[in-house]
């Protein structure tokens, strides 16, 4: 067999959604260490360095055509105004929650979130799952409403997380839209709010951002790159695999931020905690053994 003809072991897609969700997975650190700044403060620097960043990535990989068909499309326009409100909630909520010592419950609304694009693959791209499959998603199901009423109110980190982002990734599926030039949208929507904050926080003499140190400068300058790697994959690999299975992926995520809440800021593991998570991992292990399974009948029918 040839090499052109061997199976890859992992397609463009997953891969791209695996490094996404990796790198969000540990991302709840990074805003830890900025954390000498205040959540709004933060999110601005985001939107700044990443329109930043975008911007030389569109003239280094010669994506200028694909930031003017973007510009010329109305519609492409507002629904990228759409997904900027979108990601820049769930990153001030994110960002809040993580500096607050609620990064479990943040983690929370990113196990909840796969079950949202499961719902929303289904409504609005009608994919469908098979029978193993909805097995999987119930049992998963199961774990997350053991810890729902392990809080005993309302998670509306948890949901807000799950909801803004669920349907963010949606319309990128469906926005016909370059992912670096996408986002450099998005950020250039948000970067007058964002420019305005920062001037009124400066003008207070409240700003951390040139007063606290070269450090902290690079640290807040650094968010640009946090903040863009993930989101050009994320938004490739909504465009290059099934919905569903993105979502079922994006488990990866919450996981690492499990473990960076417990190990790293020290927030309390319960027995309502693990009994959620073997939950959730018995249905994650039952869904890739049935897609193994099914991948394994295809090549052998093909």
């Amino acid at each position: 067999m040839s090499r052109s003809n061997k199976p890859a072991l992992i397609g463009a897609g997953p891969l791209a959604g695996l490094c996404a969700f990796v790198t969000w997975g540990i991302a709840g650190a990074y805003f830890h260490a900025v954390g000498f700044a205040d959540a709004m403060e933060i999110l601005s620097h985001r939107v700044l360095w990443s329109a930043l960043l975008t911007l030389i990535l569109i003239f280094a990989l010669g994506r200028k055509k694909a930031l003017m068909d973007l510009l010329r499309s109305a519609r492409t326009m507002g629904l990228l105004f759409i997904t900027s409100l979108l990601i820049a909630g769930n990153w001030l909520i994110y960002i809040w929650s993580v500096n607050h010592g609620h990064a479990l419950e943040a983690s929370l609304g990113y196990y909840i979130m796969p079950l949202i694009m499961l719902i929303l693959g289904r409504i609005f791209l009608n994919e469908q799952l098979n029978r193993t499959q909805i097995i999987s998603v119930v049992i998963v199901t199961a774990g997350v409403l053991n810890l729902l009423v392990f809080f005993g109110t309302l998670p509306w980190i948890a949901l807000s997380l799950a909801f803004l982002f669920g349907f963010y990734g949606l319309l990128r599926k469906l926005i016909p839209a370059d992912p670096i030039a996408g986002l450099f949208v998005e950020c250039l929507t948000l970067l007058p709010l964002a420019l305005i904050y920062l001037g009124w926080l400066d003008s207070k003499g409240e700003m951390a951002f040139l007063h606290t140190g070269t450090g902290h400068d690079a640290l807040l300058i650094g968010l640009g790159a946090m903040t863009t790697f993930p989101l050009v994959m994320f938004a490739f690999a909504a465009r290059n695999m099934k919905f569903g299975a993105l979502g079922l992926m994006q488990y990866v995520n919450p996981t690492m931020q499990l473990f960076v809440a417990v190990l790293l800021f020290g927030e309390p593991f319960t027995q309502a905690h693990l009994i959620t998570y073997i939950f959730v991992w018995c249905g994650l292990a039952l869904f890739t053994w049935d897609n193994l399974r099914t991948a394994r009948l295809s090549r052998a029918n093909s």
